[in-house]
């Protein structure tokens, strides 16, 4: 007798509640390797700014433009971002966790290594999501249109796409549990071997045949 596979575990997120009423902060005024908490970013351009290793903790973040900011290492804990824009964002082994992003509109994110913990990405557009290596748990992409997603060796646990349009996705080497595929419209993927822990649905498993087919060797006729 056929059981009905299980769902796999949703992600566990906390509630998101913006708060405005906060100090003003200033993104060229930071210490070298400091620490910002409970401050309100508002229309700030970080252009050159040297955020390496900084930690903002209860931030609120509006307008802001990252486009060439540093930011190794960087940290973000119950923050909420929106309307963040930057050509390009360099955030290779950052930290995120209890934050939300949403409106994003970002050329390309180099996130490799970073660690996302209970994250929110709620609406916008990015041309290159780079996240190789990188750690996600409780994560949930939404509304969100991307052309390129590397998820290669990354480690992904509770993640979901909902109402997702990607152009390319890459799972080479990727290690997957309970990763809800199914809100995601792919026009293309690569490195199908990374599937392994993920959910999709039946009209996907469809488009994917052809691929499936030549990872397992097969010859159809």
């Amino acid at each position: 007798m056929n059981q009905t596979p299980a769902e796999p575990r949703p992600p566990r997120l906390p509630s998101f509640n913006a708060v405005e009423n906060r100090p003003s902060g200033d993104l060229t005024g930071l210490d070298l390797d400091g620490r910002s908490e409970g401050l309100l970013f508002d229309s700030d351009d970080a252009d050159g700014q040297d955020l390496e290793d900084t930690v903002f903790t209860d931030c609120t973040f509006r307008r802001v433009s990252l486009m060439g900011a540093e930011l190794n290492r960087a940290s973000f804990g119950n923050c909420d971002f929106t309307d963040l824009s930057a050509a390009a964002l360099r955030a290779p082994d950052s930290g995120w966790w209890n934050t939300r992003l949403a409106r994003t509109r970002i050329g390309s994110a180099e996130l490799h290594g970073a660690s996302l913990r209970a994250v929110l990405l709620d609406g916008g557009k990015v041309d290159l999501v780079n996240l190789r290596g990188a750690k996600l748990k409780d994560v949930i992409f939404r509304s969100m249109i991307i052309d390129e997603l590397d998820l290669g060796a990354v480690q992904a646990e509770r993640v979901a796409f909902q109402d997702c349009r990607i152009g390319m996705l890459s799972l080479h080497g990727a290690k997957l549990k309970d990763v809800d595929l199914r809100g995601a419209a792919l026009a293309g993927l690569s490195g199908v071997g990374g599937l392994r822990g993920a959910t999709i649905g039946e009209l996907q498993l469809q488009d994917l045949a052809p691929l499936l087919a030549s990872e397992a060797g097969l010859r159809v006729l």
